[in-house]
């Protein structure tokens, strides 16, 4: 494969995590700002329209300067696919470095700004709960993970039925010319490693699943009903979103176990992976843009409006992304600045959950080199 056809590859991969985070500001909800809390009322005054406008042109010029100097640099330096990689694993990480030094300035000024404008002044602050808001069926549930749970025992029973029938070495990486770059001989521990790695997903995305159902409810003080009606329909769809993500990606590492029984040309393997890969991407991209943060760009029926506003609890937001508060006995919430969920990292808990999972999905490609 052509280096330039390499890079289009690349680039279509890029662009999805670039998208994501130029828009960011405009898929959270409209009570919070640059990891601020401010009033729904204010959200659309033009300083913080054009806030909003400067960071998304902020984050597109640095998109372009490391897309551009990834691209220029591969071109000149004609260098190998795999160097390839490792160049582009690095302009991520680059991006996501500097797209966070961005988002700290704002973060900044939107606390200047709001200190200087006091809105909180005389308006009413309040916290809405709704006592049966857990008792309401807000994701899917978790009897339907049977389906790749069945998936993966049956792709285990083939394997332990034909294990003699494997070939004496396992291909685990394939490049983008289908060309099989690593390697590794016939034992038990590489025959399995493919079921590992699907339970370890759906043991994963099931966690994922009772943290969307187990989170803090954020009601918004303003408006409590429509605010509830968003929550649930965001929960709901994002349910069901892990859920078909994780059969397709049970399906897919079935694919490519049964290909060591039944081998087949390896780009017909390459094509499959990046296409589930480019369905899930695009699909959780559709998502983050229909659902915004919370479900506030989810349309829903406008009840009664108050004019009361959230209670301000921006002291345990550090730097407006990390929830430090011990005092709230909730484990799981919801990101300011994004979409999805964090934890309450004042709880122990949640650096021994959050731990786990870095581990075990480091741990396991290590297991196979042992």
């Amino acid at each position: 494969m052509t280096s330039s056809t390499l890079i289009a590859m690349l680039s279509l991969i890029f662009l999805p995590i670039a998208l994501i985070l130029a828009s960011t500001p405009y898929l959270t909800r409209k009570t919070e700002s640059f990891g601020v809390s401010i009033p729904k009322s204010v959200y659309g005054e033009n300083q913080l329209q054009n806030m909003r406008r400067r960071y998304a042109q902020c984050m597109v010029i640095l998109s372009v300067i490391l897309m551009g100097g990834f691209t220029g640099g591969v071109l000149m330096l004609s260098l190998h696919e795999e160097t390839i990689g490792i160049f582009f694993a690095v302009a991520i990480i680059l991006f996501v470095i500097g797209a966070f030094f961005v988002y700290l300035k704002f973060h900044r000024d939107m606390k200047e700004i709001k200190k200087n404008a006091n809105w909180a002044r005389e308006r009413a602050q309040k916290i809405v709960v709704r006592t049966d808001f857990h008792s309401e069926r807000i994701t899917y549930s978790n009897m339907w993970y049977t389906v790749p749970v069945l998936m993966v025992l049956l792709t285990t029973l083939l394997t332990a039925i034909f294990y003699d029938r494997l070939p004496a070495v396992l291909p685990l990486q394939v490049n983008f010319a289908g060309e099989v770059t690593n390697a590794v001989e016939k034992s038990y521990l590489a025959a399995f490693f493919m079921p590992i790695m699907q339970s370890y997903l759906i043991l994963l995305f099931l966690f994922i699943n009772v943290v969307i159902a187990k989170a803090k409810q954020q009601l918004q003080a303003d408006d409590p009903e429509k605010s509830f009606q968003q929550v649930r329909a965001f929960r709901k769809i994002w349910s069901l979103f892990l859920l078909l993500s994780t059969i397709l990606l049970t399906t897919m590492f079935s694919f490519i176990q049964w290909t060591y029984f039944y081998p087949i040309d390896y780009t017909i393997i390459l094509v499959v992976t990046l296409s589930v890969t480019a369905v899930i991407l695009i699909g959780a991209l559709w998502l983050a843009f229909k659902t915004g943060q919370g479900g506030s760009r989810v349309h829903t029926e406008h009840s009664a409006q108050t004019d009361h506003i959230d209670r301000d609890n921006d002291q345990y937001w550090k730097l407006g992304q990390i929830y430090v508060n011990p005092n709230d006995p909730s484990l799981f919430l919801e990101k300011r600045f994004g979409v999805g969920w964090t934890v309450n990292f004042a709880r122990p808990v949640a650096w021994l959950l959050l731990a786990g999972v870095v581990i075990t999905a480091i741990g396991i490609p290590i297991l196979l080199t042992m």
